[in-house]
């Protein structure tokens, strides 16, 4: 993957280039994700940096300004494991208000938010409709990039029902392949069959941690590889690049 400038990148660009973007456009991309445990091989920060990777190849090829990504998520199930980082559901609520509110003040209208975690979507949706609630002139499109049925079906096809349900074969591929270089750091394990993923829901971290004792959600991450990663990527990128320009 290219680490140069991406032109679309709000973060990469200076105000007067905004303003000018906004005299034609008033749509922006927002990624967001999560900070979380994703099985003893899998990023921590997979949800954010597939949603960010794709939202950035989006943004290039719809001419779509890009926000910086949201990192931070509700993750409170996965606390139990070191390195997750979580928000309240009221927090992030308030968060993605705020950020909502200051992109509108300067004249977006239309935001697509690009999710990569299961866990933000009831907030996210309630975020929309408190906003709404006192704007009822912004527009907000959700996608949560692993339902869209070019990725689901591509994963089904190849991993079956060992793609699981949390770090899965799909989202351990997609970053193997933006984030080469990070996986070269991590050590290879055979890792057993993950047990049943299906459960009652919600658990409570430590819950969660005795159910899942590695963090695995009924998947099988060995089958993930950057081959399949590239394929699932571009497959994003093109279904989300269509809904956009329809």
């Amino acid at each position: 993957m290219s680490t140069s400038h991406h032109p679309f990148y709000m973060a990469e660009l200076v105000w007067p280039q905004v303003e000018k973007y906004l005299q034609s456009r008033q749509d922006v991309i927002v990624p967001v994700g999560s900070t979380e445990q994703h099985g003893p091989t899998g990023l921590l920060g997979i949800d954010f940096l597939s949603s960010f990777k794709i939202a950035l190849e989006v943004g290039a090829q719809t001419q779509t300004l890009v926000s910086p990504p949201l990192p931070f998520g509700m993750a409170l199930h996965h606390m139990a494991f070191p390195g997750t980082i979580s928000l309240t559901p009221v927090t992030y609520i308030q968060v993605l208000n705020e950020i909502f509110r200051s992109l509108t003040q300067h004249g977006f209208k239309k935001i697509w938010v690009i999710n990569g975690h299961g866990g933000n979507i009831a907030p996210l949706t309630t975020a929309f409709c408190e906003f709404l609630d006192r704007d009822q002139k912004t527009e907000f499109q959700l996608i949560n990039w692993w339902h869209l049925p070019e990725v689901t079906e591509y994963e089904q096809k190849v991993f079956g029902d060992l793609n699981g349900f949390h770090a899965t074969c799909g989202e351990v591929s997609l970053t193997q392949y933006t984030h080469t270089a990070a996986y070269q750091q991590i050590p290879k394990l055979d890792l057993k069959e993950a047990g049943p993923a299906k459960t009652r829901w919600p658990l409570s971290p430590i819950e969660f941690r005795q159910h899942f004792p590695d963090g695995r959600m009924g998947s099988q991450p060995n089958l993930a590889s950057p081959e399949h990663g590239k394929i699932i990527f571009d497959k994003a990128v093109q279904a989300i690049t269509r809904k956009m320009t329809a």
